[in-house]
């Protein structure tokens, strides 16, 4: 099983080409880029794993391989770009298609970067307005289990927190003057708070590997919140 990771979910992106021999990753560069160098990108990962792949076909890949993408949270534009390269790669090979949360790719990041194997992670991400959007990634046995994410303040949910409690997410990047008066919760290091494309093509092998895919034509991103947008839409009737 071949797989080609997308992460464009938060910041510099990446992908990853991963296969039983080894991984190629490539960072994607500042965010508003991603579109313009994220096919190159792709071609570039593939072609170091010796997939026979030229630098604007990704035609190589096939039934049995896999497309895998952070599907969210994350930036309204990041998201749209990767998981609309991300179905269009896997309608136009064949290869199947597996969305990932971000929370827990970072549940798995975590855990192997911080050593924190056996006990919930609280889990945040930056939802803008003073807002953030959280879960809680409880350890069971071989995997994680993320409660349902909320949107909350960002102090109620710091409030909330218990004393000792280990966090992580990109929220403690974008936001780390706020959580200057909690020293007592236990922090990742740095290089856990963001998702990675080579933790989503893990997760996604594991996925596929129990025949859980995902179809082309319903998978949709999950945003941090509606777009300022639509929330002032009317409600129908009003």
């Amino acid at each position: 099983m071949r797989i080609l990771a997308i992460d464009t979910s938060f910041g510099a992106g990446s992908v990853a080409a991963v296969d039983q021999d080894g991984m190629a990753e490539r960072p994607l560069g500042p965010a508003g880029g991603h579109a313009r160098v994220l096919t190159a990108a792709l071609a570039e990962v593939a072609a170091e794993r010796g997939w026979g792949v030229g630098p604007t076909s990704l035609g190589d890949l096939g039934p049995g391989d896999v497309i895998a993408v952070v599907r969210g949270p994350g930036s309204f534009t990041g998201l749209r770009v990767g998981v609309a390269a991300a179905k269009a790669l896997a309608w136009t090979t064949g290869a199947s298609l597996v969305g990932v949360s971000g929370f827990d790719v970072l549940a798995r990041r975590a855990a192997r970067l911080a050593g924190w194997p056996d006990e919930p992670i609280a889990i945040a991400y930056d939802a803008g307005r003073g807002d953030v959007f959280a879960a809680i990634a409880t350890p069971t046995t071989g995997d994680w289990t993320i409660a349902p994410p909320c949107l909350v303040p960002l102090d109620s949910w710091l409030d909330s927190l218990p004393t000792g409690v280990r966090v992580t997410g990109p929220a403690l990047d974008a936001l780390a003057d706020r959580f200057t008066a909690r020293t007592d919760l236990a922090r990742a290091t740095p290089e856990a708070w963001h998702p990675l494309a080579a933790d989503a093509a893990a997760l996604a092998r594991a996925r596929a590997e129990a025949g859980e895919f995902d179809d082309p034509r319903t998978l949709l991103p999950d945003y941090l919140r509606q777009s300022y947008a639509e929330e002032r839409k009317p409600l129908p009737g009003g």
